[in-house]
Parts: C-alpha cells; structure tokens; sequence
C-alpha cells in the first residue's frame, strides 16, 4: 500500500510540477525575440489567415519557416508579440496539403482583430491539472484502482487469464487466416482478466488484430473503449473494426473525423446516440480520447474493456483517464516508434514514458510480439529487425521474396531503380542545407517522374521528410514535374503523419548537410524511433538522401552518438549512388 501512495503522490507531484515549469518556460519563451524564436523552430509564421469551414475554426497559411508543431498542440496566435495575442489555447486540429486547421473558442473575435498579413505562432498550454488530479483521485479511491491499476503499474497484479476463451479465440483466429503469433495475440487478448500488451512492428497485421478483438469482445457483449492519443489513431482502428459489422460509433467533432470511413455514424455525445444497443448483453464499441471522459461527452459512461491503439504514443498519465473507467486493459503498440505525441506543453512532457513502454520494461509475461511483416521484403525487413527487434522479425507472405519490377526505365535513374538494389543511398551535396535542401528536392520530384515513367502508380510512391519544409519544397517541384493528378496523388509529408501507411517505394528526403545543424538537431533526426517509422513504410524499394559523412564525436552524449552510428550503419547496408 505504500508503494502505491508513493506512486500516486509522485505522480500527483509531477502534474504540478509540470504545470509550473511549463507555464515559467511559456513565459520564457513569450519573451524571446521572434526572429530567435522563428531560427529555432520554436515559432511558426503564417502567410495569412482565413475562416475555417465551421464556427471556431480558422485556416492558417505556413510560411517557408519551420517548426515542431503536431496536430494536438496548443497555439497561441500572434502577429508578432506573444505577449499581445490574437488568441490563446488554440488547438492545431490537423494539416491540410499547405494549410492548418486550427480551432478556439475565441475565434471570432481573433478574426476582427486580424490586420492582415503575416502573423504567427508560439507554443501554449491548457491548465488540465484539475483533470488529471481527478483521474488520479479516481484511482486512489476506487475499487478499479485499488484493485487492479495500482498493482498493474507496481508489478505487483496476478496475471491470470480464460484458458477456455483463449482457446476459442485461437480457433476462430486460425480459421480466418491469421498466423500462428497473430492467432496468440487475439487468444491472450481475449482470455486475458485484466491485461494483454500487443507489440505489432511495421506490417505485422496490428490493425487486423485489433479489428478482431473488439469483434469477440462484443460478440459475448462487452461494451467497449477504443482510444488513442490522436483522432487519426481512432479513426483507423474503428475503420478496421467496422468491417466485422459491429455496433459503433464515433464521439467526437466532424471536424475529428478525417479518414473514418463515411458509413461509421459520429455523434458529440454518447447520449446523442439514438440508436445504440441498450438490453443487456448487448454489446459495442465507441471510439474516442480518453480526454471525453473526462467531459460530457462519457464522463457517465463506464466500459467492460479499454483497447488501446497506437499504445506506445500515450503516457502513463493520459492512459490512466481511460482505464478508471474500465476493468480490463488491451494495449496494442510498438516501443520502438514514435514516442508519445505531446497534446499539450504541461503535463503530457516528452520525458515521459508511454503506458505500453512502462508495462513492457521488464518483458512482462503479458507481452506478445507479432513477428511477421507482410509489408516490406526480406532485404528491406533484415536492418530494423537485427538493429530495433532482436532478429525475431522476418519477411512472409507473397512480398517476402518480390523486388521492383519497372519497365522502360530511365538510363539516369537506372542504378537507383534497379531491381537488385532495394536499399539506395544518395548522399547529398548541399553542405549548407538545414531544413530545406532545394537539390534534394528536386532530385526526388525527379525520380518520382522516371519511377511513374516506369509504371508505377503514384499512389504507390512515399515521401517522407523530418522537416514540414522541405516537405513543402519537394511538393513544390512535383507540381513543376507531374501532372497536377499525379502531383496531388503523391504522399509527401512528415514522419508523423506516415506511421500506420505503406508505398511500394518510399523516398526518405532527411535534406540536412550543414554539419552543426546537424549537431543540433541530432536528437530529432536521428531518434531511432523516427528512423525506424521512415525506413519501414517501403515494400520494395527504399532511397534514402541525406547527409554521409557525420561524426558521432560531435557530441559527448553516448545516446547521440549510438544513434548516430545507427544511421552510420542503416546507410552502409544500402547501395550507394552518386547524382
């Protein structure tokens, strides 16, 4: 009992803690020079604003500066003195080819005061401590809590599981095609009392599985939680498991619905739900942030089962809003992609670890890892399995043994397209370029050309970029290359916005030479969750351009320099070419 006060209180403290140092740095930050703040990514500027397509919205226009704003963060609008806002607490809704969403409740009144022009925008936060010192009230005095969270999170809950519903989940996986690891994942997910982490690396059928789970749940009429830290995260798992025909419905704006599919219902509240099962036995699936119960939106609604998507991108503290309202846990992720997404600058910090990395740290026996990627060939699959999953993940299905095949390619772009090269490496020569590299754009505008050429579909080619602007270069060129239905076919975005997609041949644009840029941002560009995420979304054929020759001895940080010589290792298992 101890150990859990201390827990609670520790985490209890960290919320406050966090607050304090988030609104001192804000303050900090606010106070800087805006042209500082524009050089270090800290501040995005805006070419103009325009009213969005519902009320509280509005649209904003980046320009060529480039920060690390992700969809979830919290904005405060400005046209050049943070201290003297156009709005506070706006939320980056999402991103839209050249434009973002953003949305407030003071909306309105930031469009009449709007002179025109350029404008501009600093981080924000939201004081949600009154939420999270709820959630953790909750836990510290209820039966959920005291019976089944606590001891999860200390290691100390007996695990135990339904032989009899495991075997029947086996069965009916195996049935309908899964593989062996697969059918065992949906066996202890189904079987399990309280909790099953499922770890799914690139391609390894996470999706299916979830769609799967959530079927069997509902068939013996559990009601369930499907939740993420993003909308998109949401959107795709209730897109997967709309095609076993169950009762769902999505909570949420419309405006949070991009890429659900059209024939899944969403409605504000639960309570807006005319048509949702009622008798008892019934049971369903609502898909929605663990931030709506804390909100009127669920905050009366309780659940047999929370199934966690994307698992390795919540933190502990967001996790615990969703699990005070259920008693059994599904937690289906990967610890070695992307790390949680901050959905504000306060409490949820980037130091933090997610939920599924602190219940997987020890390879807790309910851990189950699926092993096989349908996605990328065994020569794209063999570096992230030997350097991120032990060796354990192989290449299977029809894609294990299939290269590139094009036709009449282009003498120029002949070595890099080659069959027998799925892995091409073109150094880049701009020892100047930071985040916008124009060579290498134009290069990748011109290899998108002789690869459509070939015969390759463009909705088959990936682009991927750890900076928005060379992303806005690149998109830039393919209109002066293509033909605008080609051009807007292509994906040409950020490593972010690509986890959970595949392309047959995916271009990794890392557009940095100048070398203490480099240094600098080492941390960002080399995270190997990030390289792991860019490299993995190919099938066929991967081409990377970037920098050749970094130091790992630029930094004293032993972290730094592992994951430097990490790329150092990536880019030599790769065929070089010289442009």
């Amino acid at each position: 009992m101890q150990a859990m006060n201390t827990l609670l209180n520790n985490l209890r403290q960290l919320v406050e803690d966090e607050q304090d140092a988030a609104h001192a740095r804000l303050f900090e930050t606010w106070e800087s020079p805006l042209a500082e703040k524009l050089r270090k990514g800290i501040t995005q500027g805006f070419n103009k604003l325009e009213k969005g397509p519902e009320s509280g919205t509005l649209w904003v226009y980046p320009d060529e500066s480039e920060s690390r704003f992700r969809e979830g963060d919290l904005l405060c609008l400005h046209q050049g003195q943070a201290l003297e806002p156009l709005c506070r607490q706006v939320a980056f809704e999402y991103e839209e080819d050249d434009r973002w969403l953003i949305r407030s409740t003071h909306s309105e009144t930031a469009w009449q005061d709007y002179q025109g022009g350029s404008c501009y925008a600093d981080p924000d936060t939201l004081d949600l401590t009154g939420y999270y010192k709820q959630t953790l009230d909750d836990i510290a005095t209820s039966a959920i809590g005291q019976d089944i969270v606590l001891p999860m999170l200390m290691g100390e809950l007996e695990l135990t599981f339904d032989e009899n519903d495991m075997d029947q989940a086996t069965c009916i996986a195996r049935s309908e095609d899964f593989n062996a690891m697969q059918a065992e994942a949906v066996s202890w997910a189904h079987g399990a009392h309280h909790v099953a982490c499922i770890q799914g690396p690139p391609g390894t059928g996470k999706t299916r599985v979830l769609g799967l789970i959530a079927r069997m749940a509902v068939e013996r009429g559990e009601r369930i939680l499907v939740t993420s830290h993003t909308h998109t995260a949401i959107n795709n798992a209730l897109n997967a498991i709309a095609k076993h025909h169950v009762p769902l419905i999505k909570i949420g704006r419309s405006t949070q619905c991009k890429g659900l599919d059209q024939n899944i219902a969403h409605v504000e509240n639960f309570d807006d739900w005319d048509d949702r099962p009622t008798q008892p036995g019934q049971g369903y699936v609502i898909g929605a942030t663990p931030f709506a119960t804390c909100s009127a939106r669920l905050a009366h609604t309780s659940f047999d089962t929370v199934i966690f998507d994307e698992a390795s991108q919540i933190t502990l503290t967001l996790a615990l809003m969703a699990m005070r309202k259920a008693k059994r846990y599904i937690f289906i992720g990967d610890q070695q992609q992307l790390p949680p997404v901050l959905l504000t600058r306060s409490i949820l910090d980037g130091q933090s670890h997610s939920v599924f990395a602190r219940l997987t740290s020890n390879e807790a026996d309910h851990l189950i890892m699926l092993n096989q990627t349908y996605r990328m060939n065994q020569w794209l699959a063999a570096w992230p399995s030997q350097t991120y999953y032990g060796g354990h993940l192989h290449a299977a299905g029809p894609n294990a043994q299939r290269q590139l095949q094009l036709r009449n390619m282009s003498d120029a772009w002949g070595p890099v397209l080659a069959a027998d090269a799925p892995a091409v490496f073109i150094p880049n020569q701009d020892n100047h370029a930071r985040s916008v590299n124009q060579q290498e754009a134009q290069w990748v505008a011109q290899l998108c050309h002789a690869l459509i050429e070939a015969g390759l579909s463009s909705k088959d080619i990936g682009i991927v970029s750890p900076f928005r602007a060379q992303g806005r270069a690149i998109r830039t060129q393919l209109k002066r290359h293509l033909h605008p239905a080609q051009a807007s076919a292509l994906i040409a975005d950020t490593v972010e916005r690509m986890q959970g997609q595949e392309r047959e041949v995916v271009i990794l644009s890392l557009a940095s030479g100048d070398r203490a840029f480099i240094s600098m941002t080492a941390p960002f560009l080399f995270q190997p969750e990030r390289i792991n995420v860019s490299i993995t979304r190919a099938k066929t054929k991967l081409i990377i351009m970037g920098p050749e020759t970094i130091d790992p001895n630029d930094t004293d940080n032993p972290t730094l320099q592992q994951w430097m010589q990490q790329y150092q290792s990536l880019i030599s298992q790769c065929k070089k070419v010289l442009l």
